[in-house]
């Protein structure tokens, strides 16, 4: 299961959900493109359905729907976003007991999300991280990204785990060393600054020409120094039988050492910026590296 931002406030709504009734609830939260930023797996066998019925929602923000074909209730809470709900047993009506929960959340909601989109859209603009087997010293200058925490939440308080991973937030280091430095799983390190980073508390930063085996930069940026640099991802062997999502498992199953970056976005349809996003989130994990020749 990948990381998402939305986990624990979700988990936190579901909570509440289930102190006024026992039915275990599913949920979704999607725009009106049906762009989703958070959905249970128990709900793929419904998701035609609910991207159809999403499709054809007119309901102004504070209203629901209820579709006859399945116990679903579909809440705007706001222009573009849509909160879903569905209980696998039990009467659609019933999902109605959960109005006021979704309207109390409905804040909180919209701010992750929009700390999400934020992050996202500066990282697709200008970070991408790339790590390199192998690689020549740029000769121009090259941009690297360090996590910072704000000044105002310093005070604030932290699991022990998470107290080990923000105090190296400061600025100076970029993930890479932080990864280094603290005796945490990278994984978890990663978790810890994602989540921090989707609440607001923790910005990037950026500093140049600094020997790191981060290379940070847009693709332009890359070909700006000089070299056409190709990349071929390739997933490591012992990672080959894992679950992916539907979009990720389209571009994972080109990394096989085989097809740069540009081919995989050609065979999947998808951009390049999608691409290197999804390669960005498992090298990180360790799950993947990235060769400058082909296999």
């Amino acid at each position: 299961m990948t990381f998402n931002p939305l986990d624990e406030l979700v988990n936190e709504i579901k909570s509440k959900m289930k102190a006024i009734l026992s039915d275990e609830p599913y949920i979704a939260i999607l725009d009106s493109r049906n762009k989703y930023y958070y959905f249970d797996e128990k709900l793929n066998e419904k998701k035609e359905i609910i991207e159809d019925f999403n499709k054809s929602l007119t309901i102004d923000i504070g209203q629901y729907s209820l579709p006859i074909s399945a116990p679903l209730g579909f809440f705007r809470i706001s222009d573009d976003l849509i909160f879903v709900i569905f209980l696998e047993t039990g009467q659609a009506g019933n999902i109605l007991l959960f109005q006021g929960i979704v309207k109390n959340y409905t804040q909180k909601i919209i701010e992750y999300i929009e700390n999400i989109q934020m992050m996202a859209e500066v990282e697709a603009r200008a970070y991408k991280i790339i790590r390199l087997r192998k690689r020549k010293k740029p000769k121009d200058y090259v941009e690297i990204v360090c996590p910072l925490l704000r000044q105002q939440y310093m005070d604030k308080k932290f699991t022990y785990n998470e107290g080990l991973v923000l105090k190296m937030c400061d600025g100076t280091k970029t993930i890479s060393e932080i990864i280094k430095s603290v005796k945490l799983p990278k994984d978890e390190i990663i978790s810890i600054i994602n989540t921090y980073k989707s609440k607001g508390w923790i910005e990037f930063i950026t500093k140049g020409d600094v020997e790191d085996v981060y290379l940070m930069g847009t693709t332009e940026e890359i070909g700006a120094t000089g070299e056409d640099i190709e990349l071929y991802p390739v997933l490591l062997e012992k990672y080959r039988d894992r679950k992916f999502s539907f979009d990720e498992g389209q571009i994972i199953q080109f990394c096989d050492g085989k097809h740069n970056i540009k081919q995989i976005s050609e065979m999947t349809k998808k951009s390049e910026t999608e691409v290197l996003e999804v390669i960005n989130k498992y090298q990180l994990k360790g799950w993947l590296d990235v060769l400058q020749n082909p296999l």
